[in-house]
């Protein structure tokens, strides 16, 4: 009896000892599971430093992306199922903790979490050209992306999202949603000079009038800063393979490419006539043409206007007046006014952004009469940009003081303060204030009874000039023109210049001019009844 006693208690024991290692190893099992467990973070969005408009108005990442952070389950889904597309819903019936887009923000619950990102880019973004585009890899290839990428990367910033899961990835039970703000939408970036209200009436305008290839530029009169630049076509930033095989170089700024101008330069000739002591009685009779060196140059009006003077020519853009003028003046003497009011020179608005320098004929080739006579009315080897010839009637409007267009207002950092100013320059007076104030007059009367009255906007005044120039390009036979109209307003106490250049115009009559005065009416106080156009006189207007 006490052997059998012996060998059930080592039995016993036996059984016990295997019961705790078993205990234990099920007890290193949980451990291990609970070791498994761990968190899966997902990042929701990236961020890059803001553009700025004038007025603090995001350019960029003002577009809202409603995303939600999913722990799914069949009730979560169905809720779900109104709110999102296939390719969600497909993804979250895998089972697995996941992000998706939805169309609506609703009340987050403890298996969804709603919350919004930033795009980039809007649908129709505005300032493509100035703002420009990312590459792949997120870093700025063209514009002002370009221009300041290390800023705005210093900038960027994280949104993602964590789980709790378990070793397959699946979400534990009572997990919470957590969003992780890695300096995510910092406000650090670049403030320009832009003003996004004026920004949208141009483009606006633009679409209105049908310039579909062509550009706009809106200068502040006394300070030349950049308001408005837009150029047609644009290109959708966030798509730019769409446009790359696109008629009409939709990548091209056209507002600092370099065109024939025409009429428009007739201020320049006027206003070194002016300083040289011609004063606006001088006159000439246009008999339709005028012979230099043997050449006829036309006049717009193969009849003639008859005996002109100053005002008179200008407001009919009479061209044998303005060449007569010219060969008073002199080619030199225009030449250096051309030169004063920056025309020939780039204009740099940031780092590579660079508009064209243009072409003024050289000091040699002025020796030639014929070669004056195609410079004086904007001819010839003369080109120049749109954003130059709006600085040339900004310096107008400003009373003979010049000042090179710019663009940068600060730059700013992640928390909101500005760090760096950009200092424009003092300005240059380059025609006496009595030459500006006799232009002023002039420019004014063209709006008032002169080939500019479909620019003229119903509540207020305006000053400007038209011009059709020659490109010297051909299509199907035919000249392609540039038609142009620049100006300013209000004609007593100018505020805005504007220009608008039509690559392949018809008239400035139609193609400009009423884009002008519908950006002048917008503009202007006391916005009243639009005016109509006026019907257009021949068949080549100035």
């Amino acid at each position: 009896m006490k052997r059998v006693v012996i060998i059930y208690t080592i039995f016993a024991l036996c059984i016990w000892g295997l019961n705790l290692r078993l205990a234990r190893l099920s007890e290193g099992d949980a451990a291990a599971g609970y070791v498994a467990n761990s968190t899966r973070t997902i990042t929701a969005a990236e961020s890059r430093g803001y553009f700025y408009d004038r007025n603090y108005v995001p350019l960029v990442n003002a577009a809202a992306v409603h995303m939600a952070a999913v722990l799914p389950d069949e009730e979560t889904i169905d809720s779900l199922v109104d709110n999102t597309d296939r390719e969600a819903l497909d993804l979250m019936e895998m089972g697995k903790p996941c992000l998706i887009t939805v169309n609506k923000r609703r009340v987050s619950t403890d298996h969804v979490r709603y919350f919004d990102v930033t795009s980039r880019y809007s649908s129709g973004e505005s300032l493509a050209h100035t703002i420009g585009y990312l590459g792949a890899d997120g870093t700025g290839v063209f514009g002002l992306e370009k221009s300041f990428n290390q800023l705005l990367s210093e900038c960027s910033g994280q949104l993602r999202v964590r789980f709790e899961t378990d070793g397959k990835g699946q979400a534990l039970p009572g997990s919470k949603i957590t969003l992780i703000d890695e300096n995510y939408d910092s406000k650090g970036g670049v403030r320009l000079t832009i003003d996004a209200g004026i920004q949208k009436i141009c483009e606006d305008a633009a679409k209105k009038y049908l310039l579909d290839c062509g550009a706009i530029a809106v200068l502040d009169c006394k300070t030349s800063q950049i308001l408005a630049k837009a150029s047609f076509p644009t290109f959708d930033p966030a798509d730019i393979a769409a446009s790359l095989s696109a008629e009409d170089a939709p990548f091209m700024d056209r507002v600092l490419t370099a065109y024939a101008v025409g009429s428009v330069f007739k201020v320049v000739t006027a206003a070194a006539a002016l300083e040289t002591g011609i004063d606006t009685d001088y006159s000439y009779e246009c008999k339709g043409y005028i012979e230099i060196g043997g050449i006829r140059f036309h006049c717009h009006n193969r009849e003639g206007h008859g005996l002109m003077d100053m005002k008179s020519a200008m407001e009919q853009s009479c061209n044998p007046y303005f060449i007569s003028l010219a060969q008073q003046t002199g080619g030199a003497v225009l030449l250096s006014m051309a030169k004063a009011l920056g025309l020939g020179e780039e204009i740099e608005l940031a780092d590579g952004m660079i508009s064209a320098a243009g072409s003024l004929p050289a000091q040699e080739q002025l020796q030639n009469a014929g070669d004056v006579a195609n410079f004086a009315f904007g001819q010839g080897s003369f080109s120049a940009t749109p954003l130059q010839m709006a600085a040339v009637y900004a310096c107008i409007a400003n009373g003979g003081v010049y000042h090179e267009p710019y663009l940068l207002l600060e730059q700013i950092n992640n928390n909101g303060d500005s760090f760096a100013e950009f200092i424009p320059d003092a300005g240059v007076r380059v025609m006496s204030s009595e030459t500006a104030a006799t232009l002023q007059e002039l420019l004014k009367s063209t709006v008032d009874q002169g080939s500019g009255q479909a620019a003229k906007p119903a509540n207020g005044t305006a000053a400007g000039k038209t011009a059709t120039a020659q490109s010297g390009v051909f299509e199907d036979g035919e000249e392609v023109l540039r038609t142009w109209f620049c100006g300013y307003f209000p004609a007593e106490n100018p505020q805005y210049t504007v220009v608008v250049m039509k690559e392949d115009g018809e008239s400035p009559i139609v193609d400009c001019a009423p884009i002008f005065r519908e950006i002048a009416e917008q503009l202007l106080p006391d916005n009243t009844e639009q005016t109509t156009l006026p019907e257009e006189e021949g068949t080549t207007a100035p």
